[in-house]
């Protein structure tokens, strides 16, 4: 195995949300580039060298400019010092990572941690005789799963990553890119039960080969080939693995075969797409009922279906709690299975059962965004803002590019009426995928908020073309056609909404919410009765949706809330 040098002495720097690539001269924050000019980095350098320290102006002198240099030491300094500052979102008054010691320098407050950093690019699918991308997917995919849980070892995100996909690959490139010191690359290969897995680990420093094997074996020897690369990659990169539960796997391969499908169609979240992979799920669990996952997936198909109002609350989200009932019996330490759990019961008003089942799954894998992004919704409903905050930021964190992760932080900051910021983070996930409707019409509802009515109403229609008919979605564009004066476009909401009813269920709720945007109380507060007896999982946010302002002091609203169990 190659002596791998480079990844002891080469190292990248972390503290809080912020990475700083030392030889990259780039400061990074959840793996994004932050364009930070050339002496305000070395000074971050220079009081990271030295954390807790001092560091006195007289050696950041030395240090930025030359003895012969010609400069207004002071001014320059300060104004190095102020972009910095600005650059971490820090303020001299009350110091988060800069400290000025008055006429002496600066200290850097906070802890620093230095951990080895590798990116796990998507695996090439070598297969000829069909296109087999959710399996070369999937494996990238439970490699980045399982590296993430390693003690000192940063990974990744998959959302980051996967913008490599199908492009040609230069792993020193793309290793200094994204600010690690190794990456790992490969490539897929099957035929029938057959596989073929090739694997490097490459140094970015110098473009040489850590490590690297050709795995050729059965289906049945995946498992043991993933746990063979993470093994590898740790002790190239001189960390240590820690003792993990025993992970529940497949008896049948051919059950993983169906689950692998059935993930990589979820994590779509377009609506046909979790009605693919729904079958898929069902399929890996006929061929091994003793295989949990598949369980989880199969119970996101009922609770999306009951949230987005495609099937009725009560059949939909019981057909979720007896999939995932079977599940957690198989296996009790699954992060996926108490993430939707917990989402299944903020769904029931469950709420103090939602948290423990939320905690669960972050105790089990903190690295793993999926919670994070499940449960500020949770806190948003309860009125627990700044939890919400934290875990949708932590989530952004996890998976910065990733589609739910930064809708969820724009909902948190909806909820919590910080409109300036719900815009802000609201074109930055649109800016990342633009055809998500949900995104699009919570950064209406927030437009509308600020004022900002033309914008508002551009990007409601947008949402709408996007929306593709579904209920929940509807009630949004009609809510925004009502506050926003656009009432003919309201009142045809309500009328399909309503003429939906008579050929078979439809959700009350978007019709509640339309008739608020009409300002047509009376109409709302009957058909959000209608939503509570059908237990519509949005009405949750009776308390923190502000289009219920109007109505919060009546008695029939707050009976309303009261079932609910929420508090004002």
């Amino acid at each position: 195995m190659t002596e791998s040098k480079n990844v002891r002495t080469v190292m990248n720097v972390r503290f809080g949300a912020f990475e700083v690539d030392l030889e990259g001269r780039r400061l990074l924050k959840r793996g994004m580039p932050i364009t930070l000019r050339e002496q305000s980095f070395q000074v971050l350098a220079a009081l990271m060298e030295q954390p807790g320290e001092i560091v006195t102006r007289e050696e950041l002198r030395r240090r930025l400019w030359s003895s012969d240099t010609f400069v207004d030491f002071e001014v320059a300094l300060n104004s190095a010092v102020s972009r910095l500052r600005d650059a971490l979102g820090d303020s001299a008054d009350s110091p988060s990572f800069i400290e000025t010691i008055p006429k002496r320098g600066y200290r850097f407050v906070v802890p620093i941690a230095k951990r080895p950093a590798v990116a796990v690019m998507p695996f090439v699918d070598r297969t000829v005789e069909a296109r087999d991308e959710y399996f070369s997917d999937g494996l990238t995919d439970e490699l980045i799963r399982v590296l993430s849980r390693i003690d000192g070892l940063r990974v990744t995100a998959r959302s980051v990553v996967f913008r490599f996909k199908g492009q040609p690959l230069d792993a020193k490139q793309a290793g200094r890119e994204l600010g690690v010191e190794a990456v790992l690359e490969g490539s897929v290969w099957r035929s029938g039960e057959r596989i073929r897995i090739t694997v490097n680990l490459v140094g970015v420093k110098d473009g040489f080969n850590l490590w690297a094997q050709r795995f050729d074996g059965n289906l049945g020897d995946l498992f043991s080939i993933q746990d063979g690369v993470c093994a590898a990659v740790a002790e190239a990169l001189h960390v240590r693995l820690a003792v993990q539960v025993r992970e529940k796997r497949p008896s049948d391969m051919r059950a993983y075969v169906q689950y692998l499908k059935g993930t990589h169609l979820l994590k779509k979240r377009r609506p046909d797409d979790v009605r693919r992979a729904f079958e898929y799920f069902l399929e890996a669990i006929r061929l091994d009922p003793s295989f949990a996952e598949p369980y989880y997936g199969a119970a996101m198909f009922y609770n999306v279906s009951a949230a987005y109002g495609a099937l009725p609350p009560a059949s939909a989200l019981r057909e979720a709690e007896a999939l995932l009932s079977k599940g957690l019996a198989l296996d009790e330490n699954s992060p996926s299975i108490h993430s939707t759990l917990g989402m299944l019961r903020v769904f029931q008003w469950r709420w103090a059962e939602a948290e423990q089942e939320y905690k669960r799954a972050i105790d089990l894998e903190p690295a793993n965004a999926f919670p994070h992004m499940a449960c500020p919704i949770l806190y948003s409903f309860l009125g627990r803002h700044k939890e919400a905050l934290l875990h949708a930021g932590k989530a952004v964190e996890l998976e910065p590019l990733d589609l739910m992760t930064n809708f969820r932080l724009l909902q948190a900051n909806y909820y919590s009426r910080r409109y300036d910021e719900a815009v802000r983070t609201g074109r930055i996930a649109i800016e990342l995928t633009p055809d998500s409707p949900y995104t699009c019409f919570y950064l209406a509802l927030s437009l509308a908020a600020l004022g900002l009515k033309d914008e508002a109403w551009s990007m409601a229609n947008t949402a709408k073309k996007l929306n593709d008919g579904l209920q929940l979605g509807e009630g949004y564009f009609g809510y925004v056609a009502g506050v926003l004066g656009h009432t003919v476009e309201a009142r045809s909401v309500v009328g399909k909404l309503e003429a939906r009813r008579e050929k078979g269920y439809s959700p009350a709720l978007p019709i509640a919410w339309t008739y608020l945007g009409l300002s047509e109380t009376t109409a709302a507060l009957e058909w959000l009765e209608t939503a509570l007896a059908e237990h519509d999982p949005f009405l949750g946010s009776a308390m923190v949706f502000p289009g219920y302002d109007s109505i919060r002091e009546q008695a029939r609203f707050k009976r309303l809330a009261h079932q609910l169990k929420l508090s004002s």
